[in-house]
């Protein structure tokens, strides 16, 4: 199978199933040498991140609607046109070649269309939505919230990669040193005391201390959630719902060494990469409980804090997750909102009386938001990250009890 071919299915699985294209990403990488995995990669978050101004550039020169396959082909062959440097020659030419192998009928018709793309130059006119890159329900709802300047501000970060994001268990400083002698580039990052942004498709592993366990990946925006948890006792015991992949479980591990964390996971397709972290993290003073966070099998005011990561609908991390604008229409976001208050209820019911807790999102939906959090008894702060250069789009309340 091709690169292009490999492409188009994952992002049909993406638009038609609702698939998440990491996970797609991941099986169908398995069969391809480094170069055309980073290739595969490039394509379908390219698309991802740039869909609705590619379709506005294609849509142009097409005199009937595509079938599938040709919608994703000519999303994938103008992305190349317009923003790779692959020659647009051959951007048509391996494109039709990945059609005929899955839509023989639909050849003539993509390769005509991608031959007036490639001749003309990208539309100058724009609705507001697609020069966002954003579904029109998402953009509509940001407009009237934060305004169309500040969405369009930074809407423009969402349409490359992230940068690389730890959070150093070790002294940050003596981290830098230690990578920038290795010849990495690294700055401290500003959200949190143990951030540390990278370029975007550093190798992990080939970083100081990896194998020790020294950092993990985590946004810092996610970072600062964990760190504005000011429990009374450092050596209480503290939840961490929500808890896999594990990253702020880890977090919490090295910043309380005394406290008795338990980690609840409800997913168990999970806990296997949750409990693998926090090994190699060397997370010794955590425990894994696979549980209800509806449900919890906990005493009523038996724990001193906790931190509630909520599922969310991922507004906020669509530089790093694009899929998620597919993935979520509002009714959808109106569910999960449900979902989060009833989570919020039931850990404020385990909570103990002067305990603390927090909520977190990595959405900037306000019904994900404010609405959840407003109503709840002991309110101390709240905050909004809006997505930036350096930090993704994330939520978080401190609750007292």
């Amino acid at each position: 199978m091709s690169v292009r071919q490999a492409a188009i299915e994952i992002l049909n699985k993406v638009f038609a199933t609702q698939a998440k294209a990491g996970e797609a990403l991941e099986i169908a990488s398995a069969s391809f040498d480094d170069r055309d995995r980073r290739l595969l990669h490039e394509l379908v978050y390219g698309v991802l991140r740039r869909f609705y101004s590619l379709e506005a550039d294609f849509s142009r020169f097409c005199k009937i609607k595509p079938d599938p396959v040709a919608h994703i082909a000519l999303l994938i062959a103008t992305y190349q046109i317009r923003h790779m440097r692959v020659p647009a020659h051959a951007a048509v030419s391996e494109t039709v070649t990945a059609v005929y192998k899955l839509s023989p009928k639909a050849v003539g018709f993509v390769n005509a269309v991608l031959r007036r793309v490639a001749e003309r130059a990208p539309p100058k006119k724009l609705k507001p939505h697609q020069r966002a890159e954003l579904p029109k329900w998402i953009y509509a709802s940001w407009r009237d919230a934060f305004g169309a300047d500040v969405v369009h501000q930074f809407c423009q970060t969402l349409k490359s990669p992230p940068k690389l994001a730890l959070a150093l268990f070790v002294d940050r400083n003596s981290w830098i040193e230690e990578a920038h002698a290795m010849g990495v580039e690294a700055i401290p990052g500003a959200l949190s005391p143990c951030a540390v942004l990278l370029d975007s498709g550093t190798d992990v592993t080939a970083l100081p201390g990896f194998e020790a366990g020294q950092f993990t990946v985590m946004d810092q925006a996610a970072q600062a959630a964990v760190w504005a948890l000011e429990p009374t006792k450092s050596d209480g015991l503290i939840l961490d719902l929500c808890a896999a992949p594990g990253g702020k479980t880890a977090l919490l591990s090295h910043r309380f060494p005394k406290a008795r964390i338990l980690a609840v996971e409800f997913n168990a397709r999970r806990i296997p990469r949750l409990s693998e972290n926090l090994s190699r993290l060397r997370c010794g003073n955590v425990t894994i409980l696979q549980a209800d966070g509806l449900d919890l099998p906990l005493e009523k005011s038996s724990a001193d804090a906790i931190m509630l990561d909520a599922p969310c609908s991922a507004s906020g991390i669509l530089r790093r997750h694009p899929d998620a604008k597919f993935l979520h229409d509002s009714q959808e976001v109106e569910k999960l909102a449900e979902l989060q208050q009833a989570l919020l209820g039931e850990a404020l019911r385990v909570l103990k009386v002067d305990g603390e807790m927090v909520y977190a999102v990595c959405s900037i939906h306000a019904q994900e938001n404010e609405c959840v959090v407003d109503s709840a008894p002991g309110l101390k702060s709240r905050q909004r990250l809006l997505p930036s250069e350096d930090h993704d789009g994330f939520f978080f309340a401190r609750i007292g009890k």
